[in-house]
Order: C-alpha cells, then sequence, then structure tokens
C-alpha cells in the first residue's frame, strides 16, 4: 500500500507490461465447430493448443497473476509469469485428457481437460484447463490452474515421509526454490506418516530455515487469506491446503517459535474466514486428502454432509 501511495502509476504501469506480454506471444487464435463431433473437437483442439488466446488480454493477465502459484515450481520458471501461464495452460490442453464436455444455453462448448504434473519426483499435482468453443466458433482459454472444484485430491505424494522431509529441507535451504513448495512437501509428509515427521536436528532444521525465509512466510500466510475471502465453492481445496500446511509447519517444526513469527490475530482471522465460508462449499468428500490430522477441522468443514 505504501508502494502505490508513493507511486500512483505502478499499478498501471504493470497492467501494461502484462498486457504487452500477452501480445508478444503472437498467438493467432483457434476456431472449431462447436457443433461438431467429440473426438475431432478434441483432436483440433490438441493440435492447435499453441495458438489458443484468453477471451481477452486482461483476463490472460488476471488469471496469471492470480493462479500462478498453483502451477508447478518448475513451470513458474517458463519466462514471465505470462508466458509460463500460457506454456502451461497450452502443455494441459496439448497433452492433457478431456474429462468434461459441457454446452451451455448460448450454444456454447466448454471442454475441460487435464493433465497430471511433476512438481517434485515425489510429488505430482492435477492442473485443470477450460476451453470455451463460442457458438461464433471461436475457442479460447476460459481457466487454467488447479481444478476447481476438484473431485479428488489435487495433489499426490509419492515418496515416503523422510524423503518428502529431506527434499523439503533441501528446498528451505535454497532460496531459489519456491516457499510453498518446501511447505507442499513437509504437508505430504504429514499425509504420508500420519504424524509429525522429523527428528529433533531436522525440526530445528525447518525451524532455522523458515526464520530465515519469514518475509516469505508472511506471503504465504496473506496467500492462505485471500484463498479463505475467495468463493468457498471454488476455492475451498486451497484455502484448506494452505491452512493445513501452515498448521503442519506450526505445529511440527516451529512449536513456540511460531508467535514470533506470525501473529497469532492473523492465523485467527483466517480462521474466522474459514468458519463462514467453508459450511457454503458443498465440497466433494473424495477431494479431501487421506490421513488429514483430526484437528485440521477445516476440510470437515468444507466436505460434511448437509
Amino acid at each position: 500500500m505504501d508502494r502505490l501511495l508513493a507511486d500512483p502509476g505502478l499499478v498501471q504501469r504493470r497492467l501494461e507490461q502484462d498486457l504487452s506480454e500477452v501480445a508478444a506471444l503472437g498467438r493467432s487464435g483457434v476456431r472449431a465447430d462447436p457443433g461438431s463431433e467429440r473426438s475431432r473437437l478434441v483432436e483440433t483442439l490438441h493440435s492447435e493448443a499453441h495458438n489458443l488466446e484468453f477471451d481477452a488480454p486482461i483476463v490472460a493477465a488476471t488469471q496469471s497473476k492470480r493462479r500462478l502459484l498453483e502451477l508447478s515450481a518448475g513451470e513458474r520458471r517458463e519466462g514471465t509469469p505470462v508466458h509460463a501461464y500460457y506454456a502451461s495452460a497450452t502443455a494441459t490442453v496439448h497433452e492433457g485428457a478431456l474429462v468434461k464436455d459441457e454446452t451451455d444455453s448460448g450454444g456454447a462448448r466448454i471442454l475441460t481437460f487435464l493433465r497430471q504434473a511433476a512438481e517434485t519426483p515425489l510429488a505430482t499435482m492435477a492442473l485443470a484447463t477450460e476451453v470455451t468453443v463460442e457458438a461464433d466458433g471461436r475457442a479460447h482459454f476460459e481457466a487454467h490452474g488447479w481444478p476447481t472444484p476438484p473431485a479428488e485430491p489435487v495433489h499426490t505424494f509419492e515418496g515416503t515421509a523422510e524423503e518428502l522431509l529431506r527434499q523439503a529441507l533441501s528446498d528451505l535451504a535454497d532460496d531459489g526454490v519456491p516457499f510453498d513448495r518446501a511447505l507442499l512437501l513437509l504437508w505430504g509428509a504429514r499425509l504420508q506418516a500420519g504424524d509429525p515427521v522429523g527428528d529433533e536436528q531436522q525440526r530445528i532444521r525447518v525451524a532455522q530455515h523458515v526464520a530465515a525465509r519469514s518475509a516469505e512466510l508472511d506471503h504465504y500466510l496473506t496467500h492462505a487469506e485471500n484463498y479463505a475471502l475467495a468463493p468457498s465453492e471454488q476455492w475451498w481445496y486451497a484455502a484448506c491446503l494452505y491452512r493445513s500446511a501452515l498448521e503442519n509447519l506450526f505445529e511440527s517444526y516451529l512449536g513456540g517459535v511460531t508467535f514470533s513469527l506470525v501473529s497469532a490475530e492473523d492465523i485467527d482471522d483466517v480462521d474466522e474466514k474459514l468458519r463462514e465460508k467453508l459450511p457454503l462449499a458443498q465440497a466433494t468428500p473424495s477431494a479431501v486428502p487421506d490421513g488429514v490430522p483430526e484437528g485440521h477441522w477445516w476440510w470437515k468443514a468444507a466436505a460434511s454432509d448437509r
């Protein structure tokens, strides 16, 4: 906020930069017949994925800012955020499997493609791209990122709890690796083991690395709050994931150090928003990961039977 007050033109300049990056992609657009047979339509979108655009440059810029963190750490490095986001959406349509095909009341066809993307050899995530084929034949990206809402867990962990912890420690020690990936792997280790993972020395190392990256912890908490504020039926999984990753960090590794790094009031604010929003989510219980600790009540709040 202080930066915006000091430089009122900052937002406009950033927007113009994002729009210029969208234009620099030079995509020609795609046309397809919304009434064509499914296999032909899918073949067209698979082969022309590299030319797909969002319906408007401002939509592309906005979505790439809001949803970039849903991409794997490797995919985020594909040039600028706009370029990385487009590349990930393109790969999902080109390589992914069709999981939904609907026609809306206006005659537009909406197809959803799903792809499993590797976060590390120990963890993968589901990425979904919606493509709309308008009644007039214009085809464009509608949305890209984690499935919203998901029908099954977005993240899958392949390694043992100990392997996930070792990778998380390596990530935390490397400022070049996004902080959120380390917290995701720590969460995966907890799910795999069912209990907090690591000996005393490993827990101390986690705490030391997190303290050294406290500014990134603040950013992570801000994202958790933003997800808690977002429409719960669409973003409930992200809200629960971020809150659980934080709780696992606090209770398993930081302990009494927690409130020297984060504000108890900020955590309470997130929980208050989750209590308000999540009961409206009507989440699919099958999307809740196996092994969620009993105290992580937000998952049940989202997916409880009503």
